[in-house]
C-alpha cells in the first residue's frame, strides 16, 4: 500500500512538472529532456550493460540517445511541438489503458518470458484509450484528418509503444534487474517511463510531414 501511495503521489507531481514545463516553458522543457537523457545515460544505462562491453556503445546511440535528441529537436521547432503533444498524450493514454484493462481482464499473455504482465487484452484496452487520446488532440487542434487514417496511426503508435516496453523489459531480463534505476521513487528509472516513447519517437519523426497534414 505504501508503494502504491508513493507511486501515485509522485506520479501526479512528475506529471504536473512535465506538462507545466512543456506548455509554459518550451526552452526549459528542452533542458528537462536533456537532463533526463543525461541521467539515463550516466546512472541507468550501465545497469543494462557494463561500460567496457561492445553492446554498451553499439546500442547507446540508437537507444536512448538519438530518440532524446529527436524529442529535443522537435520541441525547438514551433510547428513540430504538436507532434510531441500527440506522442505524450497517446503514450499516457495507452499506458493507462494497458494497466487498468490488463489488470482487470488480462488473460492472454503477449510474451510471458519477457514481460509477464503484458496481455493482449491490456493492449486492446491501451489502444482504445489511445484512440480517445487521439480524439482529444484532434478536438483541441480542430483536426480534419480521416478518422480511419487517424485510427490506423494510433494503432501503429500503440505497437511502437508496446515494442519499446517489451524491448526494455528484455534488456532488464538479460541484466537480471527489476528497474532501470531508482531516480523516480515508485516508478523505477527514467528509462522505465520513457521506454515506449523512445521507440515511438522514431515513428513520429519519420512520418512528421504526413502527421502534420492530418493534424492541420
Amino acid at each position: 500500500m505504501n508503494n502504491f501511495i508513493v507511486r501515485n503521489v509522485t506520479g501526479v507531481i512528475y506529471g504536473l512538472i512535465f506538462w507545466a514545463t512543456y506548455i509554459y516553458f518550451p526552452l526549459c522543457f528542452s533542458f528537462l529532456l536533456a537532463a533526463v537523457a543525461l541521467a539515463s545515460i550516466v546512472f541507468e544505462w550501465k545497469n543494462f550493460f557494463k561500460p567496457d562491453t561492445l553492446a554498451f556503445w553499439l546500442l547507446l546511440p540508437v537507444y536512448p540517445v538519438l530518440p532524446f535528441v529527436l524529442l529535443i529537436y522537435m520541441n525547438q521547432i514551433a510547428h513540430l511541438r504538436i507532434l510531441l503533444f500527440l506522442l505524450f498524450v497517446l503514450a499516457f493514454s495507452f499506458d493507462t489503458g494497458c494497466y487498468f484493462i490488463g489488470k482487470l481482464f488480462g488473460r492472454h499473455k503477449i510474451l510471458p518470458s519477457v514481460s509477464p504482465g503484458k496481455s493482449w487484452e491490456g493492449f486492446i484496452g491501451g489502444y482504445i484509450f489511445a484512440c480517445f487520446g487521439m480524439w482529444l488532440v484532434c478536438w483541441i487542434h480542430q483536426c480534419t484528418g480521416s478518422i480511419f487514417i487517424l485510427a490506423a496511426i494510433t494503432l501503429a503508435l500503440s505497437f511502437a509503444l508496446l515494442f519499446g516496453d517489451l524491448f526494455e523489459s528484455k534488456l532488464k531480463r538479460l541484466a537480471n534487474i527489476k528497474d532501470s534505476g531508482t531516480l523516480m521513487p515508485g516508478h523505477g528509472g527514467f528509462l522505465d517511463r520513457f521506454d515506449g516513447i523512445l521507440f515511438a519517437t522514431y515513428f513520429i519523426f519519420l512520418f512528421r510531414n504526413q502527421l502534420l497534414q492530418l493534424l492541420s
